[in-house]
């Protein structure tokens, strides 16, 4: 199984220019089934869990960014507190913006 290792930013987004959350984490994706682990890095302490979780009922798509490459995500709990399941958005594709913001289309 071909597994590749990477520091990533998970980003929840409001609107196209608000920004109220972004998560460092080590993402862990085998390429071929468009699913991802995630540890977050440094681990959550008891508010931030619960302010992640808050957003996840709200809302559980995220956008995972590697650098200036993005792609959306199905963010769920598995394990601990600390540890996600992302699922790629069917459709969502990887986008590239080098002024590393979100890339909205309307």
């Amino acid at each position: 199984m071909d597994c590749d290792e990477e520091a990533a930013h998970l980003e929840w987004w409001a609107d196209q220019s608000t920004c109220l959350a972004r998560v460092p984490v080590r993402v862990i994706a085998t390429p071929s089934t468009g699913e991802w682990r995630a540890v977050v890095l440094p681990p959550f302490d008891d508010v931030a869990r619960q302010n992640l979780e808050g957003l996840l009922d709200v809302d559980a798509c995220f956008t995972l960014r590697f650098g200036a490459s993005a792609i959306e995500v199905q963010v769920e709990h598995y394990d601990r507190g600390d540890r996600l399941r992302l699922a790629a958005i069917p459709g969502s594709v990887i986008t590239e913006h080098p002024d590393n913001q979100r890339g909205w289309s309307g």
